[in-house]
């Protein structure tokens, strides 16, 4: 590999610490942890990876094992990863919320909010598919489920995102969220 360790992460650095925080629902000092965790471990892979590997899939990668590997040891949050019963899960919109025909201005920390009562394994299918357009065949390796299990995870797309409506606000500033 012609490039430095500096040279492979760098450009990568931003995107994985924002995704450390929304896997982190939005606590700075884990997600400071993870990337620092993260890029340790990175670099001691870094040299055996093949030429030509995907910089950022990979560290990608390897941020969500770092995470995963803690949330099983207990030390991100109560979630276990445990999926519930689909009856749990919504199947409606929000009360109180209408589609508008402007931009919604998602509210960071109504996303890490959201993020942090869904299951760790479930937040971590939601960054990888949802937000980094991970394909359900390039997850399943890093989230050590099967097809199935992938899907059960992504129906937590719907929690997330009535908890961010109900917290996010239109580019005008109108309260969509119905004051909760």
């Amino acid at each position: 590999m012609n490039q430095t360790f500096e040279e492979f992460v760098g450009p990568h650095i931003d995107r994985l610490y924002h995704g450390a925080l929304f896997l982190n629902a939005g606590e700075e000092p884990p997600a400071e942890d993870l990337v620092l965790w993260t890029l340790t471990g990175a670099f001691h892979e870094f040299r055996r990876i093949d030429e030509g590997t995907a910089s950022e899939e990979w560290l990608e990668g390897k941020l969500v094992g770092a995470f995963l590997a803690r949330a099983a040891a207990g030390s991100t949050d109560d979630n276990s990863g445990v999926t519930p019963p689909a009856a749990e899960l919504p199947s409606h919109e929000p009360v109180g919320y209408e589609p508008s025909s402007g931009a919604v201005e998602i509210d960071s920390e109504a996303l890490f909010r959201a993020g942090a009562d869904i299951p760790a394994l479930a937040r971590a299918a939601i960054w990888l598919v949802v937000f980094r357009r991970w394909s359900y065949g390039e997850a399943f390796g890093v989230l050590n489920t099967d097809l199935d299990g992938l899907k059960d995870l992504l129906q937590y797309r719907q929690v997330l995102l009535a908890a961010v409506v109900q917290g996010s606000v239109d580019q005008d500033g109108t309260d969509r969220g119905g004051g909760r």
